[in-house]
């Protein structure tokens, strides 16, 4: 038992110190899933060397470099096995390689992906911009540079800007929708191979959506809420929200928010929803979601610290008695809802006393 207080208080110790960065931030992180924790940007930011590379002719399978792009420290000779798929494919296309990424910390030369001539570019302009990058780390400015990239039919491009631009913030995801076409947007969407990736494009569906769209992101969140489905359910209540405000904040609290029985997780995905529209910029909804979090929080207790963490980001203190609630009840809350909870109490206290 000592040793389980001695974590809790860690982890509470931790959560105050990153509750105000992490209410701080506006970010579409939480609809645009999945992604690793490492983009191909990240690695290529963070090599120490960076080569394209062919097949060495004098040893199958193995690499040779034929471009040096970055060569900070004398890396060791390429030590990575060159699969026959794309041996196959750089024998077919001779403009083409692959981008490698050499990191001195672990000694080890990693892919960086397929590099046709576009992705080559993409490459090099991602290397120059390195250090100002390093710097910034994941800013929105990196994010807007790949606006553009969304709309490239080079897959490895295109994955590369898909993976960057939904880690940014929803108002530059907006941004997006006058660069990429509605026809590409559709293409992909009907795609199931890449159904996990989906959620990026159902954001874009959203924006300035047509009569036709709109009645495909109706439809799909009638589904969602008469067949209990999870999958990308964040991303089309994003876009249900997207196309009718208040009325869609109204819809969502009748089948999620204020039914008791709908499960915990389906509840999650829609609260993210709020949250990002929420966290917009000027964001002209901002006080009917906050409202809609009363009833989140008075049905779905457990949830509570949710709405606490978004309603201390938005400087909204009229809940502090419904959280005190929560707090003293009986509801069993884990570490991070318990201490978003008394970090919101704590602030709305403050702010009352003076």
């Amino acid at each position: 038992m000592p040793r389980c207080r001695r974590l809790s208080h860690y982890l509470a110790t931790l959560a105050l110190i990153c509750l105000p960065l992490l209410v701080s931030r506006v970010e579409a992180c939480m609809v645009c899933i999945p992604y690793p924790e490492e983009t191909g940007t990240d690695r290529l930011l963070h090599a120490d060397a960076v080569v394209f590379a062919r097949e060495n002719p004098e040893q199958p399978f193995s690499y040779s470099a034929v471009e040096v792009l970055k060569d900070d420290v004398e890396a060791p000779p390429i030590d990575l096995f060159l699969p026959s798929t794309t041996r196959k494919r750089l024998a077919l296309r001779p403009e083409d390689s692959v981008a490698l990424a050499f990191d001195a910390a672990n000694n080890e030369w990693r892919s960086a992906g397929y590099a046709t001539p576009a992705y080559q570019e993409l490459v090099r302009k991602i290397v120059m911009r390195a250090p100002a990058w390093n710097r910034s780390a994941r800013a929105e400015s990196r994010a807007r540079f790949f606006v553009p990239y969304l709309a490239s039919e080079d897959e490895s491009v295109h994955k590369l800007a898909y993976l960057e631009v939904g880690q940014s913030s929803y108002d530059t995801i907006r941004e997006a929708d006058s660069v990429v076409p509605a026809a590409q947007v559709h293409r992909f969407l009907n795609d199931l191979k890449y159904i996990e990736w989906h959620a990026l494009y159902i954001l874009l569906l959203g924006v300035d959506a047509q009569p036709e769209e709109e009645r495909i992101i109706r439809q799909a969140m009638e589904s969602r809420a008469r067949l209990g489905l999870k999958l990308n359910l964040s991303a089309w209540a994003t876009a249900l929200i997207e196309i009718d405000g208040a009325e869609a904040v109204e819809w969502l609290e009748r089948h999620y928010l204020g039914v008791a029985d709908r499960e915990s997780d389906a509840v999650v995905e829609v609260v993210k929803a709020l949250s990002v529209q929420g966290a917009r910029n000027r964001s002209s909804l901002r006080q009917r979601i906050a409202d809609s979090y009363a009833l989140l929080i008075q049905t779905h207790p457990s949830l509570a610290g949710w709405a606490a963490r978004d309603l201390a980001s938005w400087n909204d203190w009229r809940f502090a008695d419904a959280l005190a609630e929560v707090r003293d009840g009986e509801q069993d809350l884990d570490g991070a809802a318990a201490f978003s909870i008394n970090y919101y109490i704590r602030r709305a206290q403050s702010r009352a006393s003076n």
